[in-house]
């Protein structure tokens, strides 16, 4: 009941309070006044002539390597790729074939667990570019990372899934 009686009173006091702002007319208002800017007068000056120092060549920039992401999973294998350089995406051609990667000396691979059923996945190297267990990713979001610092052709497949395709990656120098 007090809270009905105090949001009137509030009210009146916030309408008054506006409303003395309200309608009065500005007083004298300024008159724009002109000013009259001073010109130069162009004058002509003696710039000596200097020839310019030849520019040092600068070296080009390293190859810059580029990190390859590959998500593998218990229903397509090898199903998706993403190439990173720099922490910057790449735009993959249209026609990228997953199976079949072609990439420099001294890029990465990298393959990623993405199996929505959290099924462990076994990434092969059948020229045994890691031996024993070194290629477990027992849960979804564990990887497998390798650099290629050799040219070749190397083929890999998921051991628990041997019919699934498998990946060639073939390492080239740049």
């Amino acid at each position: 009941m007090e809270i009905t009686r105090i949001i009137p009173i509030i009210l009146v006091t916030l309408l008054l309070f506006f409303t003395g702002c309200v309608g009065k007319p500005p007083v004298g208002t300024p008159a724009p006044t002109t000013t009259v800017a001073a010109t130069e007068t162009p004058q002509q000056t003696m710039v000596p002539t200097v020839p310019a120092p030849t520019p040092a060549l600068t070296p080009s920039p390293p190859f810059q390597r580029t990190r390859y992401i590959v998500w593998i999973d218990s229903d397509y294998g090898f199903y998706r790729a993403r190439a990173v350089r720099d922490n910057a995406s790449l735009r993959l051609p249209p026609d990228f074939d997953i199976l079949n990667i072609s990439i420099y000396t001294g890029d990465r691979v990298r393959w990623m667990n993405d199996d929505g059923y959290d099924f462990p996945l076994t990434l092969v190297s059948r020229e045994g570019l890691w031996s024993g267990r070194a290629g477990l990713m027992r849960y979804q979001g564990e990887k497998v990372e390798y650099t290629f610092n050799m040219t070749g052709t190397y083929t890999f497949y998921i051991e628990e899934y041997p019919r699934l395709q498998q990946q060639k990656i073939t390492v080239v120098n740049p």
